[in-house]
């Protein structure tokens, strides 16, 4: 999906939205746990926003000279990995902050497509996976289930919408390269005309 520099310029505003996602979430953190809704010790709220900001400025250094093929990998897994500790801290399965989830879903399979559509669900099912393995939910594991088939199901069809975008951006890009073409040959031929 575009070159070099479309890469380095989709990363760097996952960047951007990263440090505003960051901030709502923090915000929203410190805000259930000031009602007592969540009982996350200060101590993680800090140390899961250091970590983001850290992560953060070291991918903007590293988008300072490019965009490695590498790195949407790398800030989606640990998207996910900041995610799945959010979660865990704030009441496992029961977390709701579990929407976050899908912001990384959603977001990464528009920009990247089906390809990435799949990563982040076979990252999101290892990471749910163990955070299941160390919160088990109370109860029947039915509910655990229909959101993991869910989180697929959203996956599949965000890649869907973005594979179609990117085929009719594709199909848009040549009628233009045509339009200019035919532009150029019936400019050419009324000059020869004259």
């Amino acid at each position: 999906m575009g070159g070099p520099g479309m890469e380095q310029q989709i990363e760097r505003s996952k960047v951007v939205v990263r440090w505003i996602v960051a901030a709502v979430l923090l915000a929203a953190v410190a805000y259930l746990k000031t009602r007592g809704e969540v009982a996350v010790p200060w101590a993680i709220v800090i140390a899961l926003t250091a970590g983001l900001a850290v992560l953060n400025l070291g991918y903007w250094a590293i988008l300072r000279r490019g965009a490695p093929l590498w790195l949407k990998y790398l800030t989606t897994a640990t998207d996910l990995g900041l995610i799945s500790v959010l979660v865990a801290v704030t009441g496992g399965s029961g977390s709701v902050f579990y929407f976050a989830y899908f912001i990384v879903l959603v977001s990464n399979s528009f920009r990247y497509g089906m390809g990435m559509a799949l990563y982040v669900a076979t990252l999101y099912n290892v990471a749910y996976a163990v955070l299941l393995r160390l919160h088990p939910p109370q109860g029947d594991l039915t509910v655990e289930a229909v959101k993991i088939f869910a989180f697929w199901g959203i996956a599949l069809y965000a890649g869907y919408l973005a594979m179609r975008f990117q085929r009719q951006t594709h199909i848009l890009q040549s009628y233009e390269e045509t339009i200019a073409r035919l532009r150029q040959e019936v400019g050419a031929s009324k000059q020869e005309s004259r």
